[in-house]
C-alpha cells in the first residue's frame, strides 16, 4: 500500500474513534441509512434463498420483514455505544447474511 492509502485509513480510524458529537451523530445517521439499507437487502436475499418453499411463496413471505429489519438497524445505529461499533456490527451482520445468500444460491 502506498502512503496515501495508509493516511486515508489512519484518518478514517481517527474519525470513527473521535469524540466530537457532531461527527459521531453524522456517522450514526450514515450507518442508519446506508448500513440499514445494505443490511435489509442482504437479509431479504438470504431469507428468500434459504426458505424451502416455492419461489413465489418465499418471496411473498420475505417481503413482509424488511421494515422490521430496517427499523432494527436504525435503532441499533443510535443505540450502539460508539459510531464505530454501530458500523462494525452492521457490517458484520450484512456480510454474514450476504455470505449465507451466496452459499444458498450456490447450493440450489
Amino acid at each position: 500500500m502506498n502512503t496515501t492509502t495508509l493516511e486515508v485509513f489512519k484518518r478514517l480510524r481517527e474519525l470513527f474513534a473521535g469524540t466530537d458529537n457532531t461527527t459521531q451523530t453524522i456517522l450514526r445517521i450514515l450507518a442508519a441509512v446506508f448500513g440499514g439499507y445494505a443490511l435489509t437487502s442482504s437479509m431479504l436475499a438470504a431469507l428468500v434463498l434459504l426458505l424451502p418453499w416455492a419461489k413465489a411463496d418465499a418471496l411473498f413471505f420475505s417481503v413482509l420483514f424488511p421494515p422490521l429489519f430496517y427499523t432494527g438497524a436504525l435503532l441499533w445505529a443510535f443505540a450502539a455505544p460508539t459510531a464505530q461499533r454501530a458500523w462494525r456490527n452492521l457490517l458484520v451482520v450484512t456480510l454474514s447474511c450476504g455470505f449465507l445468500a451466496l452459499v444458498a444460491a450456490w447450493v440450489r
